[in-house]
């Protein structure tokens, strides 16, 4: 490991070792292929499906970063019609894979917009065979390099596919790309929007061409003052039972140094009263909280309870966050101004 590397690793893992793992989702995929992401074409070739419905259609394949000899898997959601889309890439959290926020993608498939999800292999669920000591080694700062680069990757590749024309990639709006993610994804979301890791010749791992972020379960970690380089729109997403399944915190209090810590202007933040980490998953119940299991900690009733509610509002407003941001409407943003449905303990916050 040279130098650059070791530094970043050694400063870093206790910031990454804060978040909290998803959940490795196995629900079913929507695709005809059956294999998942490890069978899926090496050389790019997708396996598609469609979404009888909305409409929508599901391709999945893998790339490969010569550069890095490493595979990226990736799920495409396109929405129906053959007219230009905004695309949000999805990052999934710390043992996830290409499943961890489907019920997001879904619902903004069916508001006209696309995503790309990536599974970044070193972080992904196959860590889970190593128990929690190795789950937590897995959320380190190597690992989200490797990430943040999976990113950076995958854009430069849609984009020459779509200038090429090729299949539903011509479709893609190069001015009107978004990122997202859920936990060790919201901590690569913050690192490609431009968070600045203040250790001296760490690799940047912004990515410029994206127009807006929404970080579902983000934490600050030990570099709060890294993220006053972030400029462009940032969601943050959180609640009050979103601790960490495999640390210390129980609630979600210290996901809101994010907020606090991004410049004023283009942020915003929805906080979620009785919302758990497996609330943000968007993976579904199969497989969520695997992490927290393990620990022998049971999941509390007022997220199940509240699960309806929660999942209307993430819904509702992460669709209007990209609609207002990605594609300027201008009722989408009036919505943002007061977003409807909001309980007793629920928050909205622009600033």
């Amino acid at each position: 490991m040279d130098k650059t590397r070791r530094e970043l690793l050694m400063a870093g893992s206790a910031a990454f070792l804060s978040t909290a793992a998803t959940a490795p989702a196995f629900a079913a995929t929507a695709t005809n292929d059956t294999r998942g992401p490890r069978g899926a074409a090496r050389d790019g070739r997708a396996a598609a499906g469609a979404d009888p419905a909305s409409g929508s259609t599901v391709q999945q394949g893998s790339w490969r970063d010569p550069q890095r000899s490493r595979e990226i898997p990736w799920r495409l959601r396109m929405p129906g019609g053959d007219q230009p889309v905004a695309l949000v890439v999805f990052s999934h959290g710390l043992g996830g894979s290409l499943d961890g926020g489907t019920e997001w993608a879904q619902a903004w498939a069916d508001a006209g917009m696309a995503t790309l999800h990536l599974q970044h292999a070193g972080s992904d669920r196959a860590i889970w065979a190593s128990g929690p000591r190795g789950v937590k080694a897995a959320a380190s700062a190597e690992q989200l390099m490797a990430r943040g680069q999976d990113v950076q990757f995958a854009v430069s590749e849609l984009l020459r596919l779509q200038q090429l024309g090729e299949g539903p990639w011509r479709r893609v709006r190069p001015d009107a790309l978004g990122m997202s993610g859920h936990s060790f994804g919201a901590q690569t979301t913050l690192a490609v929007a431009g968070r600045d890791f203040q250790v001296a010749s760490a690799p940047d791992l912004t990515e410029s061409h994206f127009k807006a972020f929404a970080a579902f379960s983000p934490a600050a970690g030990l570099f709060s003052g890294g993220l006053k380089g972030i400029t462009r729109p940032m969601l943050c997403l959180t609640g009050s039972l979103d601790g960490n399944p495999l640390g210390q915190e129980r609630t979600g209090d210290y996901r809101r140094a994010v907020y606090t810590a991004l410049p004023a202007g283009a942020k915003a933040q929805l906080w979620l009263e009785g919302a758990d980490h497996m609330t943000f998953g968007g993976g579904g119940e199969r497989g969520a909280g695997f992490g927290q299991r393990l620990l022998g900690r049971q999941r509390e009733q007022a997220p199940q309870t509240l699960a309806a509610h929660h999942t209307y509002l993430i819904k509702a407003v992460t669709t209007d966050w990209w609609r207002a941001r990605l594609l300027d409407d201008e009722e989408a943003t009036r919505r943002l101004k007061s977003p409807k449905g909001l309980a007793a303990g629920d928050e909205w916050e622009q600033g």
